[in-house]
C-alpha cells in the first residue's frame, strides 16, 4: 500500500485522518472539534475574500492575506489557518516544522479569538512526507485557492456521494481532477494521498510520478495511461518484494532491503511444505482451538518440523488456513481438517496444498498464485514465478515443476492434470483443477486495442443498441442511423438542433453504446477466502469494453489554436514584490483527446511511442476517446482549428503537437472522431465556418420527439423533474427505483412500461390530484402550440414541470404555479417569435376551448400581415399538420383555414387551466408591444 509505514510518519496520518473525519465527513474544526468551522457558508465567505479578490499588489503572501481577511469573523480566520495547515501538512524539504507553525500561528493571531494548534496536530508539522520544491511555496495562493475550491465543491455534494467518494479512491480522484486548476498541481496530488493514503503515493510532483513509472516500468503489467493506476501496479509489486510501507524513492535508491525470498508465504513450521501437510494429517479430531493445535504439534514424535520454539497459535492457524488444510467452524474459534482430506495420501495433499495456496496481499485480501504461475510446460526464469524461489521450491516438493538449470523452472506435463485416484482428496483436487484451468484460460482478457478503422456493426447489434439509446433519450431512430452512417464513413459530425433536445447527451452516449463489445468475455473468478473450500465454484464475471468515452468541452468566443491544439502560454508570477514571467506549453482539448488514446500519456508530455491502449473511465475500460465540442459555432472555428484541415480531411496527416522541445507529430487514430453540437437558435459565428471546414463535418439535425413519442416525452419530463426536486430535498419519492417507477404520495404515481426491447419506454401517469392533472395537461397543450413555431426540446419541458411541481410544494395553487412557471422559465425564449406567431399563441390562450372563435382569430391575424409573411406562417401550419387526410392547409390563402384544420394542430378540446390574462400571457403581450416600438 502507498501508506508510508515509518514511526516518524504516523503523526502525519493521524492528522490526515482527523481532517477526513472532522472536516470532510462532518463540518467540524480541525483545531477545535466542538466548533463547526468547515461549513459551506464559511468556505463561501473565505472564497469571497480570498479567491474572488486576488491581491496582485506588492508585499508578501502573509501581508496580502491579512488585508484580504481584515474584519472577518473569528471563525473565518480560524478556517484560513486550518486550510493553511492542510496545505503544509505533507510538505518537507524546503520548509520545516518551524516555518509551518510560524505561518499558521500568524494567521490565527489576526483573530480576536485565541486558537492554538492541538499538540497531536502540531507534531505532524515536523513529519512531512513529500519533498516540495520552491514552486510549492511560490504558488501558495494557487494551492490555497484550489483547496478552498475543493472544499466548497465537496460540501456541495450530497452526503451519500461524499461517503461513496471517501470509500472509492478512483471516484475521489475523478472528482478532484474535474475541478478547475491553475498552478496547484502539487496541492492536488497531496490531497489524493491525504484522503486516500493507501491508494495514492506520497508524491506531490507530477513529473516525479512519471519518472517512477518509467523507472519501474517492468512492474507495470498492464499500462493504463493513468500514472496513478500504473503506480498502483508498481506498489503492489514492490510491496511483495520489499514489504509494505516504503517510499518509492528509497526503493529506487537501493536503501530498502528486500524481504527474504519466502516473502509472505507460510513460515511458522519452516521453509518446506511437508511439515504443514503432516501436521494436518494428525489433526484427526472433531475440533481444535489454535492453542490445542500447538499442543498437538508439541506431542508429535518424531517432530514434523525442526523448530527451536513452538509457533504462535494464531499465526500457525493462519498458515494452515491459507494452505487450505483447515476448515473453521461457524463460531470461528475452533477448526478441523477439511473432511475430504481424511485418509488422503501425502503426495495428494502436497499437490493440493501447493496449488490451492493463498497468499495475503496486505490489504485484507488474498491472491491465488497458481492463477499467474507459468505452469505452461515452458522453461521460465525464477523471476517469472510468483514469490520466486520460495514458491517454486514448494512446487518442486509437490511434484509440479523441475529445475532446468541456469535459474529456469519448467512445469511437469501433468502439473495441472486431474489425478487418476478415486478418493475424496483426489476428487476435491480435480474439481479445483477444473475451475483453475478455466480461470487461467480466461485471464488473457480482452484482445489488445489496435489502430483500425471504426468498425461496422452487425445490423442486429445496431438495432439493439439504438433501442438501448432510445430508452435513455427520445431520439428518432433514423437520426441515429444518419449519425452512425457518417461516423463509419470517416466523417466528423455536427449535431444541430433546438436547445434541450439532448444533443450533447447523445454525442457522448451514442459512441459509447454503439461500439461496446457485442460479446462480453466470461471470466471465472476463483475464490480467495481461506475460510472457504477451494472446491466452491468460481463466480462468473462479464468483462467487456465500452465504446468511446468523450471529452466534452464548450467552445467560446475567445477560442484560438492554443485552446484546440495547444501552445506556449505566458504567465506572470508575483511573490514578495517580484514579478517573474514564465512560459509553459499546454495541450489543447483536441490534442489531449487524441493523446489519451495512447499508452503513457500523462496529460502534458506525449509518449515516446504511440501504442493504442484501453481508455479508462473510472473502472470501465473503453475502446478509445473522442472529443465532443459543445456549442460548436460559438467559436471562430476556422481560426481555432488552424492547420487541422488536412488532418481532419482523411489524409491521415499527423497532428503537430507542441512540446517544450518543439513539435511532435502524433498520428490521428483511425477511429477517432469529433462530434460538435450546434444550437440552431443561436448560430453565432456560423458564418465564419469556411466551406473547407464544413466539408470536414456532416451536419445532422436532432429535433424534439415526434408525435409518436409524445406520451413517452411527457413521462420522461415529469419523472426527471420530480427526481431533481427529490435531489434538492423538496420531496421524498417512493416507488421501485430499479423499474424507474416513482410515487409522489397523494399527488402522482408514474409507472414506466416497455413491451419490447426495441420499443421506446412508455409512462402511465396516475393522478390523485385532479387539479394537478389539469395543470400538467394544460402545460403540454401550450407546449404543443409553442412547438408549431419554435422546436423547444424536452429539457425545456422538464424545467416547466419542475417549476410547476415545486410551486405546488411551496403552497401555490396548481394554476398559479403553472402560470408562474411558464412566465419564469419559458416566456423569454418566445421573444424571438414574430408578432403574428405571438398573437396566435395569445389567441390560443384565450380560445383554446372554442375552435370556431380561434379559427376566426387566426384568419384575422394572418390577414393583417404582408403576403410573404402570411405564406410563411401558413407553411409552418401546414408542416405541423401531420394528418391532413386530403384536407391540406392552403399555403397561399389564410381565409380558407378551418376549425377542423387548426384542430389537428392545436388542442382545442377544453379550456386551459391558465388563460389569456395571467403572467404568461402578460409577458407575451409585452413582446408583441415591443415589436411595435
Amino acid at each position: 500500500m502507498s501508506h508510508i509505514n515509518l514511526p516518524a510518519s504516523q503523526p502525519f496520518y493521524d492528522a490526515a485522518q482527523a481532517f477526513v473525519a472532522l472536516c470532510l465527513r462532518e463540518d467540524r474544526s480541525l483545531f477545535t472539534p466542538d466548533v463547526a468551522i468547515w461549513t459551506q457558508a464559511k468556505l463561501n465567505e473565505l472564497h469571497r475574500r480570498f479567491n474572488d479578490d486576488p491581491d496582485t499588489s506588492g508585499g508578501s503572501f502573509a501581508q496580502k492575506f491579512e488585508k484580504q481577511l481584515a474584519g472577518a469573523d473569528p471563525a473565518i480566520y480560524q478556517l484560513a489557518g486550518e486550510v493553511i495547515y492542510v496545505h503544509l501538512l505533507i510538505a518537507t524539504g524546503t520548509i520545516g516544522g518551524g516555518a509551518k507553525r510560524t505561518l499558521i500561528h500568524r494567521v490565527l493571531g489576526w483573530s480576536p479569538r485565541g486558537v492554538t494548534i492541538p499538540t497531536e496536530l502540531d507534531a505532524a508539522l515536523d513529519t512531512g512526507l513529500a519533498r516540495v520544491g520552491t514552486a510549492f511555496l511560490t504558488y501558495r495562493p494557487f494551492q490555497l485557492w484550489f483547496l478552498i475550491d475543493f472544499a466548497r465543491a465537496w460540501k456541495g455534494l450530497p452526503a451519500d456521494e461524499r461517503t461513496q467518494l471517501l470509500a472509492d479512491p478512483w471516484a475521489f480522484k475523478a472528482m478532484v481532477f474535474a475541478l478547475p486548476i491553475s498552478r496547484a498541481y502539487a496541492q492536488r496530488e497531496a490531497l489524493l494521498h491525504i484522503v486516500h493514503p493507501d491508494t495514492f503515493e506520497a508524491i506531490v510532483s507530477r513529473e516525479h510520478k512519471r519518472t517512477y513509472v518509467a523507472t519501474f516500468h517492468d512492474l507495470v503489467a498492464t499500462p493504463t495511461g493513468d500514472v496513478d493506476r500504473d503506480l498502483a501496479q508498481i506498489r503492489a509489486a514492490v510491496d511483495q518484494r520489499f514489504g509494505p510501507g516504503h517510499g518509492l524513492y528509497a526503493i529506487r535508491d537501493g536503501t530498502v532491503i528486500p524481504l527474504p525470498s519466502a516473502g509472505p508465504l507460510p513460515r511458522t513450521l519452516g521453509t518446506t511444505l511437508k511439515p504443514y501437510v503432516r501436521l494436518a494429517a494428525l489433526l484427526d479430531g472433531p475440533s481444535y482451538t489454535p492453542a490445542q493445535i500447538v499442543e498437538r504439534l508439541a506431542r508429535i514424535s518424531p517432530p514434523v518440523a525442526n523448530l527451536t520454539a513452538l509457533p504462535d497459535p494464531e499465526a500457525l492457524v493462519g498458515d494452515l488456513l491459507r494452505l487450505r488444510l483447515l476448515k473453521p467452524h461457524e463460531a470461528g474459534s475452533t477448526y478441523r481438517r477439511w473432511p475430504y482430506l481424511d485418509g488422503a495420501i501425502e503426495n495428494q495433499v502436497l499437490r493440493y496444498a501447493a496449488l490451492t495456496l493463498l497468499v495475503p496481499r496486505g490489504d485484507g485480501r488474498h491472491e491465488l498464485p497458481a492463477l499467474r504461475a507459468p505452469l505452461d510446460g515452458e522453461a521460465h526464469p525464477t523471476a517469472a514465478w510468483p514469490y520466486q524461489e520460495a514458491l517454486v521450491a514448494w512446487y518442486e516438493e509437490a511434484g509440479l515443476v523441475r529445475a532446468t538449470g541456469d535459474g529456469y523452472w519448467q512445469a511437469l506435463p501433468a502439473a495441472l492434470s486431474p489425478l487418476p485416484d478415486d478418493n475424496d482428496c483426489a476428487r476435491a483436487l480435480n474439481t479445483f483443477l477444473g475451475y483453475l484451468t478455466e480461470a487461467r484460460a480466461g485471464q488473457a482478457g480482452l484482445p489488445p486495442i489496435t489502430d483500425a478503422a471504426l468498425p461496422l456493426l452487425d445490423p442486429s447489434v445496431l438495432e439493439e443498441r439504438i433501442a438501448e439509446i432510445q430508452r435513455v433519450l427520445l431520439i428518432d431512430r433514423s437520426t441515429m442511423l444518419r449519425i452512425y452512417r457518417a461516423l463509419v464513413a470517416g466523417h466528423h459530425v455536427i449535431l444541430s438542433g433546438p436547445p434541450g433536445t439532448g444533443k450533447t447527451h447523445l454525442a457522448t452516449l451514442l459512441p459509447r453504446v454503439l461500439w461496446r463489445d457485442a460479446d462480453p468475455m466470461v471470466q471465472r473468478t476463483m475464490g480467495t477466502d481461506p475460510r472457504i473450500a477451494p472446491t466452491e465454484p468460481p463466480e462468473d464475471h462479464l468483462v467487456y469494453r465500452d465504446g468511446y468515452v468523450a471529452d466534452v468541452v464548450t467552445a467560446t468566443e475567445d477560442w484560438g489554436v492554443r485552446n484546440v491544439i495547444g501552445g506556449i502560454t505566458p504567465q506572470v508570477l508575483r511573490e514578495d514584490g517580484r514579478a517573474t514571467l514564465v512560459y509553459q506549453v499546454r495541450h489543447g482539448s483536441l490534442t489531449k483527446a487524441v493523446l489519451r488514446n495512447y499508452a503513457g500519456y500523462d496529460g502534458s508530455t506525449p509518449p515516446t511511442t504511440f501504442q493504442r491502449t484501453d481508455v479508462l473511465d473510472g473502472d470501465q475500460r473503453c475502446r478509445g476517446r473522442w472529443l465532443v465540442i459543445d456549442e460548436f459555432t460559438r467559436a471562430p472555428i476556422d481560426a481555432a482549428f488552424g492547420s487541422l484541415l488536412t488532418t481532419l480531411g482523411g489524409q491521415r496527416s499527423p497532428l503537430a503537437v507542441p512540446t517544450d522541445d518543439g513539435e511532435v507529430n502524433v498520428p490521428l487514430p483511425q477511429d477517432f472522431r469529433i462530434i460538435g453540437t450546434l444550437n440552431s437558435f443561436d448560430r453565432h459565428f456560423l458564418n465564419q465556418i469556411s466551406e473547407a471546414m464544413k466539408r470536414r463535418f456532416t451536419f445532422i439535425d436532432v429535433l424534439p420527439p415526434g408525435p409518436h413519442l409524445a406520451d413517452a416525452e411527457r413521462g420522461v419530463a415529469a419523472s426527471r423533474a420530480l427526481r431533481r426536486l427529490e435531489e434538492q430535498g423538496l420531496l421524498e419519492l417512493g416507488g421501485a427505483a430499479a423499474a424507474d417507477d416513482l410515487s409522489w404520495e397523494d399527488v402522482l404515481t408514474i409507472t414506466r412500461t416497455q413491451r419490447d426491447a426495441s420499443d421506446a419506454p412508455s409512462y402511465a401517469l396516475v393522478w390523485d390530484d385532479e387539479d394537478g392533472a389539469r395543470a400538467l395537461n394544460t402545460f403540454w397543450r401550450i407546449f404543443r402550440t409553442i412547438r408549431v413555431y419554435r422546436q423547444l426540446g424536452t429539457a425545456q419541458a422538464e424545467a416547466v414541470c419542475s417549476a410547476l411541481f415545486s410551486g405546488h410544494l411551496i403552497g401555490m395553487g396548481w394554476e398559479e404555479a403553472l402560470d408562474a412557471g411558464l412566465a419564469d422559465t419559458l416566456a423569454d425564449q418566445l421573444q424571438v417569435l414574430t408578432r403574428d406567431e405571438q398573437r396566435v399563441l395569445l389567441a390560443y390562450l384565450d380560445h383554446a376551448s372554442d375552435p370556431t372563435r380561434f379559427a376566426e382569430q387566426v384568419r384575422q391575424i394572418l390577414g393583417s400581415v404582408p403576403v410573404a409573411r402570411q405564406m410563411g406562417h401558413l407553411a409552418q401550419l401546414r408542416n405541423a399538420d401531420h394528418q391532413p387526410d386530403g384536407d391540406a392547409i392552403d399555403e397561399v390563402d389564410s381565409a380558407t383555414l378551418t376549425p377542423a384544420q387548426l384542430g389537428r394542430i392545436f388542442a382545442l378540446e377544453a379550456p386551459l387551466a391558465v388563460g389569456g390574462r395571467g403572467l404568461f400571457a402578460q409577458r407575451i403581450r409585452a413582446f408583441v408591444g415591443e415589436r411595435g416600438l
